[in-house]
């Protein structure tokens, strides 16, 4: 099998834009929501901008309640003037659906309002597309684009990867897991090289494929290792040979002598054989 990131994006812009900052080089570790690469937002900004101040004030809403309660003020005087025979009834009808269309002027701008803070949000996310947010903390494996650069938006401008932990998938074969009856949290050990020489690391199953491959009567199990910074760190694209139950003593000692070219492991872990046919 082959050492993988436990996670790996290929990011990039959701529309066509000049690249304007690039904020982070290979290598670099960045936390979840961290601005990586910024596009051209210019002018998305300030329509955010200016659409915050917009939605902040509410004086149209404040200017229509006074105007509703200068009608609702006016119906009252209205009403207690026809009651002593000062008001004609339809200087009391004329007063009464003035109240009605303040009331329904006061309740529009009230939907207005929320509108425009509704509106904000959209702009936000304008703006956001223009800019390329690490989505969890991890290390900066490549960045694609220059400043200047104009990329589309099926154009890949920054890859970020997860190497503690390591995930690898084993193609075991089938009728193995069955009979081991291989399950999330069981252990593995995988055989890797490190510093030219092997050694053999213990991991943890998190996942067994429900569905087998026909063609190899394989199916995937998925191990998890830890991968913590130090020396012999594994590097992720590394192969990797696996095995579901505990290896025998010197296992890692016999691919060593093996080498690189002649070593073959199954997945249950039947044994190691070299080049010259030799089995251990």
């Amino acid at each position: 099998a082959v050492i993988r990131p436990s996670q790996d994006s290929q990011m990039g812009f959701s529309l066509p834009t000049r690249i304007m900052e690039v904020l982070v080089r290979n290598g670099d570790f960045v936390k979840k929501g961290q601005l990586l690469i910024r596009g051209d937002d210019a002018e998305d900004v300030a329509n955010l901008e200016s659409q915050r101040t917009r939605a902040a004030s509410n004086a149209t809403v404040e200017r229509a309640r006074a105007a509703l309660d200068l009608a609702e003020l006016e119906f009252q005087r209205t009403t207690e003037a026809s009651q002593r025979g000062g008001a004609t009834p339809q200087e009391l009808d004329r007063a009464r659906l003035t109240m009605a269309q303040q009331r329904a002027a006061w309740e529009a701008e009230k939907i207005n309002q929320t509108l425009e803070e509704l509106q904000v949000d959209r702009l936000a996310s304008r703006v956001e597309k223009a800019r390329v947010i690490a989505p969890y903390d991890g290390i900066i494996d490549n960045v694609a684009v220059d400043v200047g650069q104009v990329v589309r938006e099926t154009d890949p401008v920054v890859r970020l990867v997860v190497i503690d932990p390591l995930w690898v998938d084993v193609p075991a074969p089938t009728e193995e897991t069955v009979a081991l009856g291989t399950k999330a949290g069981d252990k593995a050990w995988l055989l890797v090289t490190t510093g030219g020489r092997p050694r053999v690391v213990e991991g943890t199953v998190i996942n067994v494929s429900p569905v087998a491959d026909s063609a190899s009567r394989t199916r995937r199990v998925r191990v998890e290792l830890p991968n913590p910074e130090g020396a012999g760190r594994l590097v992720a694209g590394e192969p990797v040979f696996a095995r579901l139950r505990a290896p025998e003593p010197g296992w890692d000692a016999a691919a060593g002598a093996a080498g690189s070219g002649g070593l073959r492991a199954d997945a249950a872990g039947v044994g190691v054989t070299t080049t010259g046919g030799t089995q251990r």
